[in-house]
């Protein structure tokens, strides 16, 4: 590099050595030259980075795909190398695990909130004989939108001697223990357990003494679920009465003085009941009381309101028998359970055994494709249900 120094004097000098530029084309022609270059422009392609992207997410995805296909074939011809011998059991295993993965399907067609009761692979939504065990049976009804679902528990039988002995509880006992730690709103339900005042046993059943301000009577809609609740939840008593706290029979403004109810349900048929949150169940119709099973389970073919709907298909065709204890439904058209969701399908039976149930009788169904089907022998009358809509406990 040069060590001369330069002056403001040899740097004028210098520029003023370089020849002059001159242009000598006309205003116009520049003019039209840059108009000409601004519309030879091309907008940029927004899509082209998306398109980008996509393409590197294909690329990428095909790599991946590629990476575990080819690992996947590894550790297959790896496990064929080193277990030639043992092709016979991993066959079993197979197919063991198929029949698990099925199980499992059917198990959990609804939300993982509804409990099916499962006992040697078939599926029930209620409660029977066999499927209880030295468990303990509670029945509690719980409200939704001013609706009322009759649901039952198996309490465990640890659990029960934990709190009882060697007693058995009565449904006042279990309610008593129990009620106050089941979370309704984590079932799906309205919070409305337990009960205000106290509730205490009697020689005919269960009194219910009501504080001042219970507000079970504030409109005929309240007044409905507290008696419904009461006769979901204490199935097993003859009787409930409700009185103030001076001993006196309560009195509801819509009602007037509160007689003894009769918790049993009677006379009624069971619909299916979809929750806010998706959930199915089965639930008595309350209000709409019928004159006979035959009448009632006509009626399980039609949907009453936007609350209750039909357990039987509209499609499907049947003709009902009542004599003395047993009501008989003969299906037309040889009606083929297996091409039914199988959930929709146990549900229309128990709703039919429920229903049947309700008026102290029991039903036989024919005109079925099988004689049996799901563990149910169609050619004896169908199992009573105990209770319906079987959850899981939910006290640990």
């Amino acid at each position: 590099m040069s060590n001369d120094k330069w002056t403001d004097k040899s740097i004028e000098d210098l520029l003023n050595d370089f020849p002059s530029i001159k242009d000598n084309r006309s205003k116009e022609k520049i003019y039209s030259q840059l108009v000409d270059q601004k519309k030879g422009q091309k907008r940029p392609k927004k899509w082209l980075p998306l398109l980008v992207a996509a393409l590197a997410f294909i690329a990428f995805g095909m790599l991946v795909s590629s990476i575990i296909g080819q690992n996947g074939l590894d550790a297959a011809q790896n496990k064929d190398s080193s277990n030639e011998e043992s092709v016979a059991t991993s066959t079993d295993n197979s197919e063991q695990a198929d029949s698990s993965s099925e199980a499992e399907r059917s198990g959990t067609e609804e939300s993982n909130q509804f409990s099916v009761a499962q006992a040697d692979e078939v599926l029930r939504t209620s409660v029977y004989e066999e499927t209880i065990g030295n468990q303990t049976l509670m029945t509690i009804g719980l409200t939704e939108n001013a609706n009322v679902v009759p649901v039952s528990f198996l309490v465990p039988e640890n659990q029960i001697t934990a709190a009882f002995g060697d007693l058995i509880p009565s449904s006042l006992e279990l309610y008593q223990q129990y009620a106050d730690d089941i979370d309704e709103t984590q079932l799906g339900f309205d919070e409305y357990h337990p009960y205000l005042g106290n509730l205490e046993k009697t020689v005919k059943g269960i009194r219910h003494i009501l504080p001042q301000d219970h507000q079970y009577d504030l409109a005929s809609a309240s007044i409905g679920v507290y008696f419904n609740t009461l006769s979901a939840t204490f199935p097993d008593v003859a009787e409930i009465t409700v009185v103030n706290e001076d001993g006196s029979a309560a009195e509801f403004s819509q009602v007037g003085s509160v007689e003894a109810i009769s918790p049993k349900q009677r006379e009624v048929a069971y619909y299916s009941f979809t929750t806010t949150n998706g959930e199915i169940y089965l639930a008595p119709g309350y209000d709409r009381l019928f004159a006979s099973a035959t009448e009632a389970i006509e009626a399980l073919a039609q949907s009453p309101n936007d609350f209750y709907r039909a357990t039987i298909p509209r499609n499907v065709d049947f003709q009902l028998s009542e004599t003395g204890d047993l009501v008989q439904i003969d299906f037309e058209g040889s009606v083929d359970l297996e091409t039914m969701d199988r959930l929709e399908a146990v549900r229309m039976i128990e709703s039919l055994a429920l229903t049947a149930a309700s008026f102290d009788k029991k039903i036989a169904v024919k005109g079925l494709q099988s004689d049996s089907w799901n563990g149910f022998d169609f050619t004896q009358p169908l199992p009573v249900p105990l209770a319906p809509n079987l959850l899981e406990w939910p006290i640990q």
